[in-house]
Formats: structure tokens, sequence, C-alpha cells
């Protein structure tokens, strides 16, 4: 089953649309998306005229931006393309705008740009991930599309593993593409406690590690074969977030996959010490992060609501 049919694309008019309708028609070409809307908000439809003075004449402000975006689309999807593709000018908060939408066309993967010397400053994008309960994938600006090395952070739990099912699932894991399980693991201070010496203690915790993904491996039969466990050891001093960032570099990944933790009241601070440092840290893979989905996030829709 294809996991991957709707996605949404949200564009700024700034330089990094180019690159995410780029990616996106990429992605289209070697899975089964089925549609994808590009969309751009505007908090004020009452625009400068010089803003429009490049567009075509005679119509309404959104029609002239819209016009000129569909000129950008058609540029990268042409008439043979099997994806359904529409582009839409709305006026409104962006945030709550894109957040409505998404839920609005079950939108399956939210497209954003991650933005680090072009203009705007690329918080939209992880109010998305924050408020929404839907998955994003981060593009960063002037990425050249390319899927031959997935890395998938992976640390057993629930939320791993279902962003691991997700990737599986999504149709862009082609037989030819290359799939590492990354795990970090930290050898813990009480292991003089049990009478064990350090390093035989951290060969126990590489052995659990095995263990697990054995078991991974079990629950999916497709990773058997093509898919390995690279292990990485947490020091006390290190930054888990910065960590995995780096080894996903150093291994040329070309799409990190990550599971996040909902926004509970209890797991709010999870995401932002670990999946928004990742962010952080990461200028040039393209990341996903996988929501559990209908996950219930409750008072802090209130809470984080604002842009």
């Amino acid at each position: 089953m294809n996991s991957l049919k709707r996605i949404m694309v949200g564009l700024d008019l700034s330089e990094m649309d180019d690159t995410l309708i780029r990616y996106t028609a990429f992605l289209c070409s070697i899975s089964e998306i089925e549609s994808v809307y590009f969309i751009h908000a505007e908090k004020s439809l009452d625009i400068p005229q010089e803003v429009l003075e490049s567009m075509p004449t005679g119509m309404p402000a959104d029609e002239k931006l819209r016009t000129s975006l569909i000129e950008k689309v058609e540029h990268y999807f042409g008439p043979d393309s099997r994806t359904q593709v529409e582009v839409l000018v709305v006026e409104g908060s962006p945030l709550k705008e894109l957040l409505n939408l998404s839920k609005v066309n079950h939108i399956d993967l939210v497209v954003v740009g991650r933005k680090f010397h072009m203009r705007g400053s690329g918080l939209l994008a992880q109010k998305i991930l924050r408020n929404g309960r839907v998955s994003v994938l981060f593009v960063p600006e002037n990425e050249e599309p390319k899927l031959d090395h997935i890395v998938v952070s992976v640390d057993f739990s629930d939320y791993s593993l279902m962003a691991l099912e997700r990737m599986l699932t999504s149709a862009l894991t082609k037989p030819n593409v290359r799939i590492t399980c990354l795990h970090a693991y930290q050898v813990p201070s009480g292991y003089i406690t049990l009478g064990m010496n350090y390093e035989d203690f951290d060969k126990r915790m590489q052995g659990f590690a095995h263990n697990k993904f054995a078991q991974v491996l079990e629950r999916f039969p497709s990773l058997d074969g093509r898919a390995t466990l690279h292990l990485v050891k947490q020091e006390n001093e290190d930054d888990m977030g910065e960590l995995l960032v780096v080894e996903a570099k150093r291994l040329k990944a070309d799409l990190l996959v990550i599971g996040a933790k909902g926004l509970s009241a209890a797991a709010l601070f999870v995401l932002g010490s670990v999946t928004e440092k990742m962010l952080r840290y990461n200028d040039d893979i393209p990341m996903i992060v996988y929501r559990k989905e209908n996950e219930e996030i409750g008072f802090l829709d209130a809470l984080l609501g604002n842009d």
C-alpha cells in the first residue's frame, strides 16, 4: 500500500519555490503520488504594485500570483505528468491556512523549504511541524534531487518504527535505494554497579541494538538484505540531535527520516530537544519528520496555534 498519495507544497514567492517545485516533481517521478497542491498564502492580498508589475495585467492580485506560480509549476510538470496538480493562492494567516488546507485535503505530507541564505526566516516550516498533525518534509535550499540512500533514525521506539513503516509504504524506497537504520546508543554510568567494565558494557549495548534490529527485520521482511544497522555512540557531552545529523552527513544520506513524538504536554520539550535540534544542525539533507496520524494534541492547539 502506498501511504504517500497527496502532498502539499508551501510556496512563498522566493527563490526557494524553484527548489521545492523541482524536488516535488522528482518525488512524483519516482513514486505514485496522485495529487500535489502548491499553495501560497498571503496575510493580505492588497499587494504593492511593484510586486505585481512583472505579472499579467487585467486580473485580481490573487489571479496574478496564481498565474505566475502556474508558469513555474508547468516548467517541471509537463502535460504527460501522471500527477494531478493544483495551484492555490489564499488570503489569511499562512500557518492557519496551510494547516487547515492540509486537513481538508487529507494531505499525507507537507513539503516546505529549509532556508539558510535565501530571503525569509523559514520559521513557518517549523511552526507547521509544531502545530500540525501532518508529517513534514524539509527541503534545503538549492537541493538537487537524488534518492539513492535513505537514513532512518531508529531508537526502536514505536515512533521510530512508525517512521520506518511509513517510509517503506511511501513508494520512495525502490529496490535500488539503500536503507540505513541509524541508532545512537549510550553506555549508562550505572555500569559500574553491575560489576562490569566500560568495554564489556559497551559491547552489551551494541549486542542489545543488534538484537532489536533483528526483530525489526522480522517485522519488516522487505528490509532483509537491503537495510543495514549503523551504530554511533553518544558520549556524555554529545548533543543527540547534532550527533544524528553529523553521522547522516558522514553516511552521505540523500534523505534523513525521523519519527516525532506527539505534542502532548509531557512530550512538548522532547520534540524540541531532538527533532528541532536536528533541523537546526541539518543544513543540506532533505529530512522527513513523520507524525502519527490522528494523534491528539489537545490544548496545545491553542497554546501554539498563533503565528
